[in-house]
């Protein structure tokens, strides 16, 4: 779909930085930036982690006049397959079993990065880990390795990668040989939502389903009940820059007020060049931020 031109709100509830898998932003880009829009409220939320908190919070320091939600986006197992959440206000300290679904995601990042290389090997493929380890290192910094080790890459990278070397000969035929790799290398299964979300709503947080269309399958109710259900569901992210078009907006608002969930928006921005220009333009409205900070 084709970007609206939104206005600029005052948060921004779902952006990456170079801490997730997938994202080259600084984490400080993003707070100059809403500091220059005049934004008040701005969640991080990285795939599985919660690692950059401490940098996060520390920059923090230096923009008393914006709220830092603490957060982080998660992908699930569910019975339609795997499902982003979005993931609310935890609170320090962490609990035991919060830090051990953290440690579980950060394993599975690593197995799956080795399933890539070891399914392309086993296709018949000349792509050896060293290879993908220069992917790798050509775009996440040392100091995120240190913690993560060697992770799953970004999609964009390794497709790029694959073009240039022969293995397809389209951006269309990477999905399928994806699939292909996934079911030769092992890679493991995403963790279920039964086990993860009871530790996130025990470690404090509120439960949003990410850009929902797909998952919805748009706007099939049915679908949207069972995993309201499923996932336990606080909210929706109702808003989002790129992946809903403002007529379903209007319907995941009016489910939210139907079923007395909080509606949120956000960017989703990663740090592509010119992206920060994005930053708070997603179409969310203003009333849905009380509505949001009351729940967490």
């Amino acid at each position: 779909m084709n970007t609206p031109d939104y206005p600029v709100s005052s948060y921004d509830l779902h952006a990456h930085t170079c801490w997730s898998f997938d994202a080259i932003e600084d984490p400080e880009a993003y707070f100059r930036r809403a500091t220059e829009l005049g934004m008040t409220c701005i969640a991080i939320t990285e795939h599985f982690h919660l690692d950059s908190l401490p940098e996060i919070t520390q920059i923090a320091t230096g923009y008393p006049e914006i709220r830092v939600i603490p957060a982080l986006e998660t992908t699930v197992a569910t019975s339609i397959g795997p499902v982003d959440l979005l993931c609310y206000g935890l609170r320090k300290p962490f609990p035991e079993d919060l830090q051990q679904i953290v440690a579980r995601y950060h394993t599975w990042q690593r197995e799956t990065g080795a399933a890539t290389w070891k399914g392309m090997q086993t296709l018949g493929f000349d792509f050896s880990e060293s290879q993908f380890d220069e992917i790798l290192t050509s775009y996440r910094p040392p100091r995120v390795l240190a913690i993560q080790g060697h992770t799953h890459l970004k999609y964009h990278y390794l497709r790029q990668y694959f073009l240039d070397r022969g293995f397809i000969s389209e951006f269309a035929e990477y999905d399928d040989l994806m699939a292909r790799v996934a079911s030769a290398g092992s890679s493991p299964p995403y963790p279920g939502v039964e086990e993860v979300i009871p530790v996130m709503k025990a470690s404090g947080a509120v439960v949003a389903i990410a850009h929902p269309l797909h998952y919805f399958d748009r706007d099939d109710e049915r679908r949207m009940d069972q995993l309201r259900v499923e996932c336990a569901l606080d909210g929706i992210e109702c808003a989002h820059r790129r992946s809903i078009p403002p007529e379903f907006t209007t319907v995941y608002r009016k489910y939210c007020v139907k079923h007395g969930l909080f509606s949120v928006a956000g960017s989703d921005l990663h740090g592509e060049p010119g992206e920060i220009e994005g930053y708070g333009r997603h179409g969310g409205k203003e009333e849905w931020l009380a509505e949001f900070l009351d729940r967490v």
